[in-house]
């Protein structure tokens, strides 16, 4: 009874489309398991890296964060927003609890990896451009750590991309990263 009633709200959907909203249904129908796959890997960041480099860290969010690190690492990453290669992280970082001084950078990258640049003292700040959570290289809302001394790992969840996973098997598409025909072109 629940697979007709979303099929019916489905078709319901498409029928009271405009024309230009059509073929947007089109390539929503057609990239559907794509674009389901793709968000189930946006879900999480994991990262592998090596140097000089000594940290450990818990965060709940950024303003749920606790730990610190030092140090320069080349790492192999598969990160938030779809960044997919290696970069060379580097700087410093603490924070207990709200407060916290960040001074760190992506300076060098391959692949899909965006460079980025985070300096503060005191709160982290959500409206960072860093942190925009459609385009930033880095999410003000993760869960999770790192950990390591000369070899490192990160693993993070993303919140915010379980929502947009959630609400894509219902065609709905808050993060308006899903795939469409015309990036095939």
């Amino acid at each position: 009874m629940k697979k007709w009633i979303l099929v019916l709200s489905v078709v319901g959907c498409m029928f009271s489309a405009t024309p230009a909203q059509s073929s947007d249904w089109v390539d929503r129908v057609v990239l559907y398991i794509p674009n389901r796959l793709i968000d189930a890997l946006d879900m999480f960041t994991l990262n592998l890296g090596a140097g000089p480099v000594v940290e450990a860290q818990l965060m709940g969010t950024r303003l749920v964060w606790g730990g610190g690190g030092i140090g320069m690492s080349y790492k192999l990453c598969k990160a938030y927003n779809r960044q997919y290669g290696v970069g060379r992280e580097q700087g410093y970082y603490w924070s207990l609890v709200g407060v916290s001084e960040d001074y760190t950078s992506m300076d060098w990258t391959l692949g899909w990896m965006k460079k980025y640049k985070e300096m503060y003292s005191g709160f982290p700040n959500p409206a960072q451009r860093t942190y925009n959570w459609r385009t930033g290289a880095r999410d003000y809302w993760a869960i999770g750590g790192s950990l390591g001394c000369l070899i490192t790992g990160d693993l993070y969840i993303h919140p915010v991309e379980w929502v947009d996973f959630g609400l894509g098997f219902l065609f709905i598409d808050i993060k308006g990263d899903d795939l469409v025909l015309d990036d095939f072109r």
